[in-house]
């Protein structure tokens, strides 16, 4: 097996395997890059799928804002979000009248050279630069209530824009099924009150768990997604922007025009890609989160583990290559860490929390895996999450693999942060079939 390279950080740990392991390297189908992306987003804004070109919903508006990514998710803005900004320029609507909303839901503000380098620092100077603060009470308004319960408040720097743009990338999330489109507006613009509804329906009370269609990849019945949906509805976007990206974080495709259209099309287009079936569940596995930004927490990093499971055996033990430069992530994490898994069901049944759900999860993948984890985190603090801590690969390899485990079958994911290993999906009423089921 030739020499793989596995994120970590902003580097990468070299992993050589003995080539009679019987391990299967896990990687997506080839994704190439698109040739021109500015050419491809230049035609989309003129025929954008679902509504009318970026000139008309421009025409006689006095402003606009964009809504962006923040820093967890690399978008490849550099590259295409110079030539959007121009061309709603060209439509009437002057640099100083538009701006540029880090739409971070909960997470922390952005720093200066943060922003600089996710958006560039020209297009950072040229244009206003909004932050998110999801508890600033005073600034949310309330823009309707979805069937789902959940009261939808913004940003009223958001709401009030007359030209409203989304944008983002789209890949796999472990209970919202996907990134982009609608996640745009729920959590990223919204209150903290309206982004913790929303979490907590991924939690199915009559199950002790996840509810049944909460999971990667699955749009359909995930009453998570389908309430981020509705909320977006209520604020009546008018375009909306987003990016698949390939492994080398190159812009593969690019869709414009209706949130929920760009967003079905890009996750049809990602699910071509990297949505794989393992036909074999393996004993052992080594899973990379996907480097920086994905692996700066262990609440970003964890979701690379699920995008795992439909790879391996019960028990089966996981080296996970994370580095977490930025600890755990939220503060309500900690009151999980010496909890057993069914500890962790009633604290997350009792006081829901937006830490909840990645702990209650990282709680029941510690007891159901024997999980060794390379990282950065302090040892005693990764104990405590109920994983064994290793300071290198090399280190993990030789005090968690035996002699006997080359006889077994394996799993390599050296970048597992956007690729799917299926779980086969129990069938629904409708009668389709389970691949129309997933988006």
């Amino acid at each position: 097996m030739p020499e793989l390279a596995i994120p970590y950080g902003r580097e990468a740990l070299a992993l050589s395997l003995p080539e009679s392991l019987d391990a299967r390297v896990l990687s997506g189908r080839p994704m190439p890059a698109l040739p021109d992306p500015v050419a491809a987003l230049r035609e989309a804004l003129v025929d954008p799928v679902g509504q009318r070109p970026l000139k008309d919903l421009c025409a006689g508006k006095d402003n606009a804002v964009v809504v962006l990514a923040d820093y967890t998710r690399y978008n490849a803005y550099e590259v295409w979000l110079p030539a959007l900004l121009e061309a709603i320029q060209h439509a009437g609507i002057p640099p100083g009248r538009i701006s540029l909303y880090v739409g971070s839901g909960t997470h922390r503000p952005m720093t200066a050279d943060e922003k600089a380098a996710c958006y560039t620092p020209r297009l950072c100077r040229r244009f206003r630069v909004l932050d998110h603060d999801c508890d600033a009470a005073d600034r949310m308004e309330k823009a309707g209530r979805t069937d789902y319960g959940t009261a939808l408040f913004v940003d009223s720097r958001v709401s009030d824009a007359e030209v409203l743009i989304l944008t983002g990338g789209i890949q796999y999330h472990y209970f919202a099924g996907y990134t982009g489109g609608r996640k745009a507006v729920l959590p990223s613009v919204a209150g903290r009150e309206s982004i913790c509804h929303n979490h907590s329906l991924a939690y199915d009370r009559s199950r002790g768990t996840f509810g049944e269609r909460v999971r990667p990849g699955v749009l359909v019945d995930n009453p998570v997604s389908e309430d981020m949906h509705e909320a977006a509805m209520l604020l009546k976007p008018d375009l909306c922007v987003n990016v698949v990206l390939n492994a080398a974080k190159e812009v593969a495709w690019l869709g414009a025009g209706d949130h929920g259209y760009v967003q079905r099309l890009g996750a049809a287009f990602l699910d071509e890609h990297n949505r794989l079936v393992c036909d074999r569940p393996a004993d052992f596995a080594i899973i990379g989160a996907g480097g920086y930004p994905k692996d700066v927490s262990l609440f970003q990093a964890h979701k690379s583990l699920r995008h795992t499971l439909g790879a391996l055996s019960p028990g089966a033990t996981i080296i996970w290559v994370a580095r977490c430069t930025e600890g755990e992530g939220p503060d309500t994490m900690a009151a999980f860490r010496g909890l057993v898994p069914d500890g962790a069901r009633e604290l997350l049944e009792r006081e829901f929390s937006l830490g909840s759900l990645c702990s209650f999860s990282l709680k029941h993948l510690s007891a159901e895996y024997a999980i060794h984890m390379v990282t950065e985190l302090d040892p005693d603090l990764v104990r405590a999450w109920g994983m064994t801590p290793h300071s290198s690969l090399d280190e993990a390899l030789s005090k968690a693999v035996s002699a006997m485990a080359t006889e077994k079958p394996w799993v390599v994911g050296p970048d597992m942060s956007n690729l799917l290993v299926e779980i086969p999906a129990p069938a629904v009423s409708d009668g389709g079939s389970d691949e129309e089921q997933q988006t």
